[in-house]
């Protein structure tokens, strides 16, 4: 008690003898870089340091991370990240709401010079991110802990996989002619491996593939070579033409045909041969797949700063970037045999989220009279020889598919397939189905009739097929087969043959915490046999992901031959820093118990396209543990891998492969990439600038579109761009990246280009920029006393004349009825407000204006527009509304 009373007095005393007029220090100013994911958002961001500690400008910060928070006086307000999490900083009051709880500010933020200053720990509570203040390079670093707008709006704009569709020209056409003989892609690749398992001393091989694609005869050549060592293990050749319009040959229409070495197609319930063959392929199938007979376009609203993804059946197929037209357009949409589900995902500049789905199920209906089929004959040779050379006898395969329009909702179909082995024995196989929807469910029958001739044998396989969507919250699949003596390539020869097989597909997902999405499948097989037997096989299958980390869980159960089986996987991967980690283990359950093999790797990306990677594994039942490390790269012009490997019975090895693809380009360069790119059609593009004096300049940095989304490009060494990896004989349409120009009234003189890719060919669209030109007016309403007033929301289309043909451009007029088109190029258009837009507003149609923008570019104003309304009465307005003006 008496030291506590000494400590007091102390205190006291000190504190009264300070000398009068000494303050506190002041506080500290700081100007530093902000910076996210190693990108500079701002290279003046101001900070204040208190007492040592770091305060941040919140609506400064929202401002730079794009989040949806705003500042009045004393008052921060809005939500971060997600609209069900608001966010509010209340000084007058001391509390802050961050999602649905509420804290004190206990003196953790202040206003200073008209901004609200928040304690950076506190900050990093209330938001998902993390402060680190670099004083040495003056940078404050942000770490997220959950996807930001910005990031995610960043890696929308990434998408590089744009599906390519197969819709009508709106482009001119700059598809180069086929030629009899061009120098092809070539695609070549080396690798040597030396090894020793430590009791047969050491071994090494030598690998060399080259894989050519171009021009031949007038049509697409390919060829591979494989020498292993000194043996030649692989050489064919393959002439093929493909073109969505077709071809006739007499009678006959196709729109595919193949010369040499080509795969069997695989038929359900009768397989495939395994081998390829040399022969010839015919087919009038939709390029794109055998099951797609119709088209879908979506529209919609799109507000300024909005994005929008458009997802098929869950998986990501096209991206619009925010647009002044106020809409976003999907069109020539592929829908196929089956469930099409359509989601437009629509993300806004603050992370907001709307969604909307469109599902349903395709016609899967050939329409009526008309036939789609399949041809294919081939025989084995020994230059499709992929192995050790066989006994030398042959081995053939003739398949024909087809599907023919019985009537409105009815498909019917035929087959007929003669397989013969390699020591002579034929079957034949002869098949005929039906199909048709119903509501959302597809019904399928199909008998199958097969013959043996040299067995003696005869066998029946007769199929049941329907495949719903959302039945009890599953996309469910099943399928019915009964058996009578019956096998194929697909159902092996056994002497006990199935009589039954029962197969169930089911997949859904449902949501943990209102955050994490777990997707999952189930598949059932239960199966009897002539004798009695049961056999039950199934696969189970959960996965999911949450704060960077993905899990994944398997399981296989089963019961064969009276044994049951149950094995595990599960398969873990994250993000540590800038290393990418993947484990997995597996798990025997039945018929022992035991850990059947563990697998970790991690990948360390060194810089773009470089690697450095590792893997351990290990094999409980051996007591076997193997290391794997080497490095990799995969960009640039040439590719390369090392690596060396050991293991804890002695053996070891070392592996060293090189690869690099040349193609030509039209303007006499080479480009080389050490991706492969002899199986893949390219473009390469361009963009200049029209120089006064004739000269044209060239613009590298600017961007390219592909069927309107953003494309990868390779650069061909020369400042020029190729767009590769590009599926061949499916035109694609290529325009400018209007916000990758920094000039905003620039415009591209030519609307775009269609090219149709052909593989291992290089064609060429190139754009001249140049000034462009604006178009305004004004859309007012006539009042039946006379006088108008303006009218918001009206559409507004531009639509070119000749070469400026294609694709109208919209724009909505303002609420002073002011409307305006930006960046138009050179050329004859017509301003017209559209017919539906006419009726919606139930007003009379006006004639178009003529309108023509100069070489160079021109301002042009006063195309107005006035409506009246159709049914004209006495103080009525558009649509119904009494006047809002003329009220004297």
């Amino acid at each position: 008690m008496l030291l506590a009373h000494l400590l007091i007095s102390t205190a006291l005393c000190r504190a009264a003898s300070a000398e009068p007029g000494v303050e506190p220090l002041p506080d500290q100013e700081l100007v530093v870089a902000l910076e996210l994911d190693k990108e500079t958002l701002t290279d003046s961001f101001l900070l204040m340091e208190r007492k040592g500690e770091i305060y941040i400008p919140v609506c400064s910060l929202a401002e730079a991370l794009s989040l949806a928070i705003s500042c009045d006086r004393d008052r921060a307000f809005g939500f971060a990240v997600n609209q069900a999490r608001p966010f509010v900083i209340d000084l007058g009051e001391g509390f802050t709401v961050h999602g649905r709880e509420s804290f004190s500010i206990n003196g953790m933020a202040f206003v200073q010079k008209g901004e609200i200053l928040v304690n950076s720990g506190a900050l990093s509570r209330w938001l998902p991110v993390d402060f680190h203040l670099r004083r040495e390079s003056s940078t404050l670093e942000l770490r997220a802990r959950e996807p930001l707008p910005l990031q995610a709006a960043k890696k929308r704009r990434a998408f590089v996989t744009p599906k390519v569709t197969d819709q009508a020209a709106q482009y001119p056409d700059a598809t180069t002619p086929r030629r009899a003989a061009a120098v092809p892609t070539a695609d070549l690749a080396l690798e040597y491996s030396l090894s020793s398992d430590g009791h047969k001393g050491n071994r090494s091989r030598m690998l060399n593939t080259m894989n050519l694609s171009g021009d031949l005869l007038y049509m697409t050549g390919e060829a591979h070579v494989l020498t292993d060592n000194e043996d030649l293990r692989r050489l064919d050749l393959t002439l093929s033409r493909r073109n969505a319009a077709g071809y006739r040959m007499g009678p006959l229409w196709f729109n595919q045909v193949a010369l040499g070495s080509n795969q069997a197609p695989y038929v359900d319930g009768v397989g495939a041969s395994t081998r390829p063959l040399y022969g010839l392929y015919l087919s009038n199938r939709p390029l794109l797949g055998g099951g797609q007979f119709l088209s879908h376009d979506i529209h919609g609203q799109l507000s300024p700063g909005w994005d929008a993804e458009l997802f098929h059946n869950g998986a990501q197929i096209r991206y619009q970037p925010p647009t002044a037209a106020g809409m976003y357009h999907f069109v020539n949409l592929r829908v196929y045999y089956g469930i099409n589900s359509f989601k437009v995902v629509l993300h806004g500049p603050f992370g907001e989220r709307q969604e909307s789905e469109e599902v349903f199920v395709s016609d899967a209906i050939t329409p009526r009279g008309e036939l789609l089929y399949t041809l294919s004959a081939g025989w084995q040779t020994g230059l499709t020889q992929h192995a050790a050379q066989d006994d030398g006898t042959g081995e053939s395969n003739l398949t024909f598919t087809s599907d023919f329009g019985l009537t409105r909702n009815l498909t019917g179909s035929f087959l007929v397939v003669r397989h013969t082995e390699r020591r002579g024995s034929a079957r034949e196989y002869l098949g005929a189905g039906v199909r048709t929807a119903l509501r959302s469910t597809l019904l399928s029958l199909e008998l199958i009739q097969m013959l043996a001739p040299a067995k003696d044998l005869e066998g029946q396989l007769v199929s049941v097929r329907s495949s719903s969507r959302n039945l009890l919250g599953l996309n469910l699949e099943l399928v019915q087969r009964f058996f009578h003596n019956y096998y194929s390539p697909q159902f092996y020869h056994r002497e006990d043959p199935l009589r039954t097989l029962t197969t169930v597909k089911g997949n859904s997902s449902f949501t943990l915490l209102d955050d994490i999405r777990v997707p999952y499948s189930v598949e059932v097989g239960f199966g009897t046999r002539k004798s009695g037997q049961t056999e039950t096989t199934s696969q189970w299958r959960v996965s999911g992901g949450w704060n960077g980390w993905n899990t994944t869980l398997q399981a296989d159960l089963s019961r064969l031959q009276g044994k049951s089986y149950a094995t595990g996987l599960v398969q873990v991967s994250t993000r540590l820093s800038d290393v990418s980690v993947r484990g997995e283990a597996g798990y025997s359950f039945l018929p022992v118990a035991m850990a059947s093999s563990v697998n970790v790797s991690a990948d360390l990306e060194v810089a773009p396209g470089l690697q450095l990677n590792s893997a351990l594994s290990h094999a409980p039942a051996e007591g076997l543990t193997g290391l794997r490390l080497g490095v990799s790269k995969r960009l640039g012009q040439v590719g390369y891998s090392l690596a060396a490997r050991g293991s804890t019975d002695g053996a070891y090895g070392f592996d060293v492969g090189v690869r690099s693809s040349v193609a030509a380009v039209p303007t006499g360069r080479v480009l080389a990439s050490a991706e492969p790119l002899a199986p893949y059609g390219m473009i390469a593009v361009s963009a200049t600038v029209a120089e006064p004096d004739g000269r044209r300049t060239a613009l590298p940095r600017v961007d390219f579109l592909l069927n309107g989304s953003r494309v990868r490009a390779i650069p061909d060494g020369a400042g020029a761009q190729v767009i590769a990896f590009l599926q061949p004989d499916v035109p694609v349409d290529v325009t400018v990246d209007m916000t990758s120009i920094e000039d905003p009234f620039m415009v591209p003189a030519e609307p775009g280009c269609r090219i149709v890719p052909r593989a291992g060919v290089v064609d060429r669209c190139a754009f001249t920029l140049t000034t462009g030109g604006e178009i305004d007016g004004t859309v007012t309403v006539q009042l039946a006393r006379g006088g108008a007033v303006p009218m918001k929301g009206v559409r507004v289309e531009l639509v070119g004349d000749g070469e400026q043909q294609g694709r109208p451009q919209t724009t909505l007029s303002e609420e002073s009825g002011y409307y305006l088109f930006k960046t138009v190029r050179p050329g004859r258009y017509r301003v017209r407000i559209p017919v539906d837009e006419v009726q919606r507003l139930k007003a009379n149609a006006l004639p178009p204006r003529g309108v023509t923008v100069p070489p160079g570019g021109d301002m042009i104003s006063g195309i107005d527009f006035m409506l009246a309304p159709a049914d004209a009465a006495p103080g009525k307005l558009i649509g119904g509304a009494a006047p809002v003006l003329d009220q004297e």
